[in-house]
């Protein structure tokens, strides 16, 4: 079924970018009155085609680009009664605008989708902690009240970025590293008080750009807090050992093995402590006990630990949950504006994580390839609109970027050879254009396999 998901949003996430891409460069065209011959979605045989008044509209059997052709001498005899509408007759300004209409209008795709993806809502956790781990950087920049005093704290922010939840807390840390900073300034803000602590430069090197399965929150120091709960069940996964024993959705755990579990935490504790062991499970279903046994698997954590596992979540009521939970929504105009802030910091950030792989200063493992594409494609389908739209968002700027960058056989190549041409008075010489086609037919075939042996191994390893 993943596989599924994976496919259909591969062909939903890249079928919306890659068409308003395209209809980027027909439109324009369309308003020079340069004759678009074709437009399609995908390469190869068409499995669906419709002949316009003077476009063939359709989409390929390889969803893995498009293209507009037009009315060119470059490709075949021109009537001369249409020479006028020929795009290489169109003078240097004009061209260089059909060109670029196609990344600059993913661009702007992607600013109104992250708009609409605030004015829907984003949900997240409230950056709360209560204690730090020892000896980290957190723990050396704060004052000896703080332990005094076992109070909550939020993070308010990071570097004068304002911060609303863990994940923003997450994203202006990946903001500081990916522009080389080592240190940065943090405010939190006691709970349901004006008390503010200012923590600054707290070193954050040991982010490691190229280790993406660090836990940067933890590397620092921060807790998230973690209050109490009832050892109650919210979710059993299908087919998992709490399901195969018939425990089910609501079912309170009251003891494993016959010692009481007064929390989630102390169930927790017990299920991994017990790797591949069958366990006694005591729990209560609408007031009635109930005894079952439950052969636990495994896990390993990112410290190669063992620990037990039972495919179980936990329940949080909304009340209970609702003080450490924030909605980032807003309304059209503020949307917009978060969606605009949103896009630039995206757009430099991978602006600079490319020039930083050039320079081999960052790995070239951060490149992902169609297969990565489609695996989150069909996560974020399945986990909701909001991620679906950040997804979208975030794939249609990628393109716009790629294509702007300046490799010949991209768009970007030919604005520059459209830049030159505005220059010297004359287009580029044929010989000097095969040439640079080859340089950019080499140089994207690199880059594609580098991207899908990314996903082979990303694969491989879970």
């Amino acid at each position: 079924m993943s596989v599924l998901w994976s496919v259909l949003g591969f062909i939903v996430v890249m079928g919306l970018v890659v068409t308003i891409h395209e209809w980027g460069h027909y439109q324009v065209a369309r308003w020079f009155n340069v004759k678009v011959k074709t437009f399609s979605i995908g390469f190869g045989k068409s499995i669906y085609e419709r002949q316009g008044k003077e476009t063939t509209f359709k989409v390929g059997m390889i969803p893995l680009g498009g293209y507009v052709r037009f009315l060119d001498e470059a490709e075949g005899p021109v009537a001369e009664e249409e020479l006028d509408r020929a795009f290489n007759r169109q003078s240097v300004y004009k061209r260089f605008a059909v060109v670029a209409a196609g990344p600059l209008i993913n661009l702007i795709f992607a600013w109104l989708v992250f708009s609409a993806m605030y004015m829907v809502g984003v949900s997240g956790f409230k950056p709360v902690f209560n204690e730090v781990t020892p000896a980290s950087p957190i723990e050396r920049s704060l004052s000896d009240s703080f332990f005094r005093d076992k109070a909550e704290w939020v993070v308010t922010q990071v570097d004068g970025e304002g911060t609303t939840s863990w994940r923003t807390v997450h994203q202006a840390l990946l903001k500081a590293r990916v522009h080389h900073q080592s240190h940065v300034d943090f405010v939190v803000e006691k709970m349901d008080s004006s008390e503010q602590l200012i923590l600054e430069s707290v070193p954050i090197g040991e982010l490691d750009l190229n280790q993406p399965e660090q836990n940067w929150l933890q590397l620092l120091g921060f807790k998230p807090f973690n209050f109490a709960l009832p050892p109650v069940l919210g979710t059993v996964l299908a087919d998992g050992p709490a399901q195969k024993s018939g425990l089910m959705v609501q079912d309170e755990i009251i003891a494993i093995n016959g010692v009481v579990t007064q929390h989630w935490r102390d169930l927790v504790e017990k299920i991994q402590a017990a790797p591949n062991q069958t366990v006694e499970v005591s729990y209560l279903r609408e007031g009635v006990l109930y005894t079952t046994m439950v052969s636990l698997g495994q896990k390993k954590l990112d410290s190669d630990q063992v620990v037990g596992q039972m495919g179980i979540g936990v329940y949080v009521s909304p009340e209970r949950l609702a003080p450490y939970t924030v909605v980032n929504q807003y309304g059209v105009m503020g949307a917009i504006e978060q969606g605009y802030q949103r896009s630039i910091d995206l757009f430099q950030m991978s602006l600079v994580m490319l020039q930083r792989m050039f320079f081999g200063d960052v790995s070239l493992q951060h490149l992902s390839g169609p297969i990565s594409i489609a695996q989150f494609s069909g996560q974020a389908m399945q986990s909701g609109w909001v991620t679906f739209l950040g997804l979208l968002g975030l794939i249609s700027l990628s393109i716009g970027l790629l294509n702007l960058l300046p490799i010949p056989i991209l768009d970007g190549g030919h604005l520059v050879y459209y830049l030159v041409e505005m220059v010297k008075g004359s287009p580029v010489s044929t010989q000097v254009m095969e040439v640079g086609q080859r340089i950019g037919i080499v140089l994207i075939i690199g880059l594609t396999f580098i991207a899908l042996f990314n996903d082979v191994l990303r694969i491989s390893n879970g």
